[in-house]
């Protein structure tokens, strides 16, 4: 088996960010109007206008979601954070804003919360 690198990681960790955006929100359930559908002639149809395209994200997408947010359960609630603002490219400044700490510490944790996940990773296969 090949060893994941943290290149690897923070890789994956950024497309479950994407997916995450690309998954529908999460809503409670809404009852059924009892009022009749409408009914469109292809003429009233021709003249709507379109609707954009939403993007779906594909099983493989969903499952390497599903293996990063495992990854989240190794790192503390801090460190989860970080993980999670940079892999959706959250600026080192905003985030030194955020949690109060220099570039350079934040980097620090950023880097051993990557490690941790590396680490978690190797351990368990």
């Amino acid at each position: 088996m090949t060893e994941i690198t943290i290149e690897q990681i923070k890789q994956d960790l950024e497309t479950a960010a994407y997916v995450e955006r690309l998954l529908p929100p999460v809503k409670p359930p809404k009852y059924r109007s009892w009022l009749f559908e409408i009914v469109y002639t292809p003429q009233e149809i021709a003249f709507m206008e379109r609707k954009p395209i939403k993007i779906k994200p594909t099983n493989e997408q969903i499952a390497l979601w599903e293996r990063t947010l495992d990854w989240m359960e190794v790192l503390e609630p801090r460190e989860r954070m970080v993980v999670w603002k940079r892999a959706k490219r959250i600026p080192w400044k905003l985030l030194c804003r955020n949690f109060g700490v220099t570039r350079q510490r934040l980097w620090i944790m950023y880097n051993r919360a990557l490690v941790k996940i590396q680490f978690s990773i190797k351990k368990c296969c």
